[in-house]
């Protein structure tokens, strides 16, 4: 039976999130069995663009300086890395204004950019037959996972399976969008990329959370808790069980399950620290869900209704004129070409072509690419 830490921790002041995360260690047996002396632990924070902490969209650097100390005291090296969706010329931006930099270099840990990267045969997957995976990450002796509990407007919820998008380096994870538009398609996908990585341990941001329109467009919720596992597959299963889904509506989770690389079921996993149901939030803001109403369409007329509905419904990237600088990172990031810049010099979206998938958002270093809802999408709450 797999088990999940729950712990709760109600402040990122540092020696309580550090009591937090060693606690939240304890719980599950301790990380003996998982980091060695002179061990490479890579931990793979969740980068995706150069919000503040109090943002709610990256990994708290007080939760990355605890692990570090965690690693260092068993003798092994941490590194820090990531490869956000954001333009290659903004990552170390990026690293100074998410707190990660000074965190690490104070802690005494390396800070790694995916930039090289190894090719593995995924054939299995038809759609995506090769992985372009961080050479960096394959090579650490550790992967530690260290996601944000959050929700996500294209998976609904994101967690330490999805965190591991970031082991692709650069740009081309907006050619896996358009390879894998569908929820079910990129859940595969995510799968694919959990198998080869294979962290053996997660520990999750659960203190202040995003609600609404995650990744980064939606709101800080304070939740208080740090949670841990060595199943990602559980962890997930659990923390998007906190904010309001059942486990296998998110279809990473449910692919995980499904290829026996974790254990998503709730009744089979056993909850360390504070019970389940003291922790679930009823009132939660959950993310849009235009995908789920289009999960179970069928590949061949997905194509079709899609555009279809999205144009009925219209949940949707819009340009907020005010905020935007007119860099291009939006266009640059579209996976299908979608966005282009228009007379005005502002970015145009082209709504028939636009496949929902939100990169535009993630990567826009000014916020000001926003999703946006027309009247009938706000009534069914989508």
């Amino acid at each position: 039976m797999s088990k999940v830490s729950i712990v709760r921790c109600n402040s990122y002041e540092q020696k309580k999130v550090e009591e937090a995360v060693r606690k939240s260690l304890q719980l599950i047996g301790g990380i003996d069995d998982i980091i060695k002396p002179q061990d490479k632990v890579l931990l793979k924070v969740n980068m995706i663009n150069s919000d503040p902490p109090e943002k709610a969209s990256t990994t708290h650097p007080a939760i990355l300086r605890a692990i570090i100390r965690i690693v260092k005291e068993m003798g092994a090296k941490p590194l820090v890395g990531d490869a956000p969706g954001v333009a290659y010329r903004y990552i170390e931006r990026a690293w100074q204004k998410t707190g990660f930099r000074k965190a690490a270099e104070e802690e005494g840990a390396e800070v790694i950019n995916f930039k090289e990267v190894k090719e593995i045969d995924n054939s299995a997957n038809k759609r995506i037959p090769i992985l372009h995976i961080a050479k960096e990450v394959l090579d650490a002796d550790v992967v530690i996972s260290l996601p944000k509990l959050k929700t996500h407007s294209f998976t609904l919820f994101t967690g330490a399976i999805k965190n591991l998008y970031g082991t692709i380096p650069g740009f081309r994870k907006k050619g896996l969008h358009a390879l894998a538009p569908r929820p079910q398609d990129f859940a595969e996908l995510m799968v694919d990329i959990f198998s080869v990585v294979n962290p053996s341990l997660a520990i999750m941001d659960g203190v202040i959370g995003m609600e609404g329109d995650g990744p980064v467009s939606g709101s800080p919720r304070k939740i208080g808790l740090v949670l841990a596992s060595k199943d990602l597959v559980s962890l997930d299963a659990i923390a998007s069980n906190i904010i309001g889904y059942h486990p296998f509506e998110i279809e990473i989770t449910k692919a995980a399950a499904k290829r026996d690389l974790g254990i998503g079921e709730l009744e089979k996993i056993k909850i360390k620290g504070v019970p389940l149901n003291e922790v679930k939030i009823e009132d939660f803001k959950l993310a849009s869900n235009l995908n789920g109403l289009l999960k179970r369409v069928p590949p061949f007329v997905f194509s079709i209704l899609r555009p279809t509905a999205s144009l009925l419904l219209k949940v949707t990237p819009d340009v907020d004129e005010k905020s935007c600088k007119k860099c291009g990172d939006c266009i640059e990031a579209c996976p299908v070409k979608a966005i282009e810049m228009g007379n005005h010099s502002y970015p145009i979206i082209n709504r028939k072509r636009c496949i929902r998938c939100f990169c535009c958002t993630e990567v826009c270093p000014y916020g000001a690419m926003k999703i946006k809802r027309n009247w009938l999408a706000k009534k069914l709450k989508i």
